[in-house]
């Protein structure tokens, strides 16, 4: 927990120096969070406040809040309180840059809390070395670090299983590799995808894959809002349950991964 202060604590320290250019945008949206092993299916509505920035003194920020309101009637779990959110806070900079390749690093911090899938708390921090490639239609990188890993499993589901609030917590130092990949369709259209696995010294913590289309809307939309864009996004994560389970007893959980897809309109702020 000290380690995610710490980086809460840089980023809101480096905001302060002022900015000289920024983007803040936001968004409304449907999506249904599924868990396809049990064969649930959680829809809802969502809102977004999007942030990137560069302060005066050159330190690019950004950062995202997402707040989910479910319409729960699922079996998962029965106590489930159908608000949850995931907060996303980064920097990052250079040591090289080229005419379009760069060298640097990256420094994010990554929050989701209360999913219907049993996600009680999950907190990464990430500090991560970075070579990309910035074209005008592709733009891509590659990230390499070692962070701070924490997953708390919410307690209603496990009872069924057997289980307490002993052993639902997971906190370790792990290592960290992703991809990131962003290219132009055109002049309207984009696609974008990212994927990042977690790893301690002997097995994958958990995995991440995320994608997303996005269209300009300002055609259909004209001048009520300022650069509209309809994005459709789909977030996977995988989960290594064999830190919780238990020598012969049945598994925490009845699944390991969760899948939401999300449509989205989002505009400038």
């Amino acid at each position: 927990m000290k380690l995610a202060r710490a980086f809460a604590a840089l980023f809101f320290a480096s905001a302060a120096s002022g900015a000289v250019a920024q983007d803040w945008r936001y968004s409304l949206g449907v999506h249904d969070f599924a868990v396809p092993e049990v064969d649930s299916h959680t829809y809802g509505v969502n809102g977004s406040v999007l942030m990137d920035k560069r302060t005066d003194s050159g330190r690019h920020l950004f950062g995202s809040f997402d707040l989910f309101l479910d319409r729960d009637k699922d079996h998962l779990d029965n106590d489930h309180i159908p608000i949850w959110w995931q907060l996303h806070l980064g920097t990052d900079g250079d040591f090289w840059r080229g005419d379009r390749t760069r060298v640097g690093w990256t420094a994010d911090i990554n929050t989701r809390i209360n999913t219907v899938s049993s996600i009680e708390r999950q907190i990464t921090a990430l500090p991560a070395f970075v070579g990309g490639y910035d074209g005008p239609i592709v733009q891509a990188s590659l990230e390499a670090g070692a962070g701070w890993f924490f997953l708390e499993i919410d307690d209603d589901a496990p009872k069924a299983q057997g289980y307490d609030r002993s052993t639902l917590r997971n906190e370790t130092i792990a290592y960290a590799a992703t991809a990131k990949l962003t290219a132009k369709l055109g002049e309207s259209w984009a696609i974008s995808g990212f994927a990042r696995e977690w790893w301690d010294s002997h097995d994958t913590l958990e995995s991440q894959y995320q994608a997303a289309l996005r269209v300009d809307a300002s055609s259909w939309i004209g001048d009520r809002l300022k650069q509209p864009a309809l994005v459709l996004s789909v977030d996977y994560y995988k989960y290594n349950l064999d830190p919780y389970n238990r020598p012969n007893a049945p598994p925490i959980l009845l699944w390991d991964y969760d899948l939401m897809t999300r449509l989205s309109l989002e505009a400038k702020w």
